[in-house]
């Protein structure tokens, strides 16, 4: 009775781990293609305004609050690129978020 109770223990926990698992990889995927995740996926912005506003809804993968650790701007494909460094709250992953800033107006 005891061994059986164990081994679907054992299972259960298995299995809390694996659905964990796919949940992140399927989180890290989804946040990989999501727009501003490269220069490529760029957010085209008419204002740095437009930039705060959008990371403001962003969070982490995990569901951490993301905290601006720097930026900085680039040049890409005749295009200007605002790039916004962050850092999660909950489990120190480090991410980037890109913005077209070609249109903004000073």
């Amino acid at each position: 009775m005891i061994g059986l109770l164990l081994a679907v223990t054992i299972v259960v926990a298995v299995l809390a781990v694996a659905r964990r698992r796919l949940r992140r990889a399927r989180l890290a995927r989804a946040a990989r293609s999501r727009p501003g995740a490269s220069g490529e996926l760029a957010i085209h912005v008419r204002s740095y305004g437009e930039i705060d506003d959008h990371l403001g809804r962003r969070w982490c993968t995990c569901g951490g609050f993301l905290e601006r650790t720097g930026e900085g701007s680039r040049v890409a494909a005749g295009r200007r690129l605002r790039v916004v460094r962050m850092i999660c709250q909950e489990c120190e992953r480090v991410d980037e978020a890109f913005f077209d800033t070609t249109d903004v107006l000073h």
